[in-house]
């Protein structure tokens, strides 16, 4: 649905606006149920009904803020920026509600009292939303293609482009492996909890207020390693951090491992490896931006929203499965937690299951080298060719239909330009080069040589191949083939051109643009393949012309 969205507004804002809200009203409805006089059952269907519509409003919202960050700049050490930042400010909420919550609670009858979230709900459910809003007030979408493009991908289409992205693919499988840290999580209460006061003789009271402390300075590790994160990208690139992430956690479970009758010394370690999994808020993010470039690069399409619920749906069901071999398998059948966690106390209890946790954990992390480093090889150097190549195609796409914007075709003629130079000097200096500076030089000379090769586009084998099948198609007509006949962009440009400056006005532009849109969409959902198929041949005319349109006198007077 994401993907296929068509909106004035963008492709991702939009939800934020028409899903915020309903999600802090569904909250806010649910806490003033009249749950006292309410029988059991009653209570498990509204919990259910409300969960449910939750899940039509609430899921397009998260997406639409996680990746929204994604396309907001074009340059991947911007996007880590800006990652950073909204990263730091939404992980302080945790802080603020663990805050505010228990005193909030405190006036109206404690955490266990209805009255409480009847109080707690709309503040930070609809509050929350509202402070939402911010996030589609003050950005831009700024996703390079051409003035005409259309974001309208068949749903098994999209699929099947998806699949053979490897570096989805490479991130994924090394994700579904760290899932074997599941249990990890828990060691941090059986030790600084359980495991205090069994080692170090406290009062329940004691036990209370060092937890609390300690489970603060582990969630302050977070901070330097978001800070650290935007500069260590500059310094080795998002990929060299991503591995720096997981040997640093490997070693830092290695050592939980070893350590753990010495529990300061469990904590350090435990500490390190917060440390370390931090770096993952920004890498993931960032990266997966990068992936989704590379998809439009590849096929000409963004698939932003149907790649994450594909990848999500299938990892699922493998968290699914991790989740009975952690809990089911070992906690309860190997190790015997059940109910009795009174046992925790007990450091002959308490260690095993800790060390079987642990040591699953660093199987997980040590497998998940392997895919990554094998099919993610996507550097930075890479990515800046991709968007110099989806610069240059979406200008002569532009160029082809009119619609250049003003410096848009010189941008595109400097960057493959400037390519060209820049190659020609790195290959001059690579045969001198040596160690660091000549892998560096290796890497700018593969990233140039993406946007050179970009205008031979054509002249590969199997571009060749899809040409003819194009070329085959088109020999017959849109009616021949769906018996239907191709509307016009005229009435959805009449459209987005409507005034809106008034309430009523703004109405009958968002209207006329439904209607439009609904007919373009019935003809690209049944004339995908036709109208691929068109766009390829088109492009195989002006790619042909290459040297005249880049040998231009002026770009901006063809803008």
């Amino acid at each position: 649905i994401i993907d296929n969205t068509r909106s004035s507004k963008g492709k991702f804002r939009p939800y934020l606006l028409y899903t915020g809200i309903p999600s802090g009203i569904l909250l806010t409805g649910f806490a003033f149920l009249p749950f006292e006089s309410m029988s059991y059952n009653q209570k498990l269907w509204a919990l259910f009904i409300t969960y449910e519509l939750l899940q039509l409003c609430y899921p397009f919202y998260d997406q639409a803020y996680t990746t929204l960050v994604q396309v907001m700049s074009p340059n991947s050490t911007e996007r880590a920026d800006v990652i950073t930042i909204s990263t730091f400010i939404y992980s302080l909420a945790p802080t603020i509600l663990g805050f505010l919550v228990p005193i909030l609670a405190g006036f109206t009858g404690g955490l266990e009292h209805i009255n409480a979230y009847r109080i707690i709900m709309p503040i930070f459910g609809i509050g929350g939303a509202l402070i939402g809003l911010f996030s589609y007030t003050g950005t831009k979408e700024r996703i390079i293609v051409a003035k005409d493009y259309t974001p309208k991908v068949p749903f098994f289409k999209g699929i099947g482009a998806g699949i053979q992205n490897k570096y989805q693919w490479a991130r994924s499988i090394t994700g579904w492996l760290i899932l074997l840290q599941g249990g990890i999580g828990s060691v941090t209460t059986w030790y600084f909890y359980y495991g205090i006061k069994d080692v170090l003789g406290l009062s329940t009271q004691q036990q209370g207020v060092l937890n609390g402390t300690l489970t603060t300075i582990l969630g302050a590790a977070a901070t330097p390693a978001m800070l650290l994160a935007p500069l260590l990208i500059r310094k080795v690139g998002k990929r060299n951090l991503f591995i720096i992430y997981i040997l640093g956690t490997t070693v830092s479970m290695i050592g939980m491992f070893l350590f753990i009758k010495q529990i300061w010394v469990l904590f350090a370690f435990t500490w390190l490896r917060g440390f370390f999994t931090t770096f993952t808020l920004i890498t993931d993010g960032a990266m997966n931006a990068d992936v989704l470039d590379y998809q439009q690069y590849k096929t000409g399409e963004r698939l932003e929203g149907l790649m994450a619920q594909f990848v999500t749906f299938i990892g699922t069901f493998i968290g699914m499965g991790i989740t009975y071999l952690t809990n089911t398998v070992l906690m309860q059948n190997t190790y015997g937690l059940t109910n009795n966690y009174d046992d925790l106390y007990k450091a002959g209890f308490r260690e095993p299951i800790s060390k079987g946790m642990i040591l699953l954990a660093i199987v997980g992390y040590v497998l998940s080298l392997i895919p990554f480093i094998t099919m993610y090889t996507l550097t930075e150097e890479d990515h800046e060719g991709h968007i110099g190549v989806l610069k240059i195609r979406a200008a002569l796409e532009d160029y082809a239909t009119g619609a250049l914007s003003a410096g848009q075709l010189e941008e595109a003629k400097q960057i493959y330009t400037g390519a060209l130079t820049q190659l020609e000097e790195l290959e001059a200096q690579l045969p001198a080069a040596t160690g660091k500076k000549k892998r560096q030089i290796q890497r700018m000379i593969k990233g140039l040589q993406i946007i050179k090769d970009e205008k031979n586009r054509f002249d590969d084998p199997a571009m060749q191949r899809r040409v003819e099948k194009a070329k085959a198609l088109l020999s017959h007509t849109v009616e021949e083939l769906y018996g239907i006949s191709e509307p016009t962009m005229d009435r959805y440009n009449t459209a987005k051109a409507m005034d809106e400056s008034t309430k009523a006005a703004a109405k009958a532009k968002a209207q006329a643009m439904r209607e439009a849109s609904k007919e373009l969409d019935r003809f690209h959902k049944k004339a995908y393949n036709y109208i691929q198929a068109r766009k390829l041949v088109k492009q195989l005319e002006y790619y042909t012309h290459w040297e005249t349109i880049f040998e231009s006198e002026s770009a901006a007077a063809e803008a």
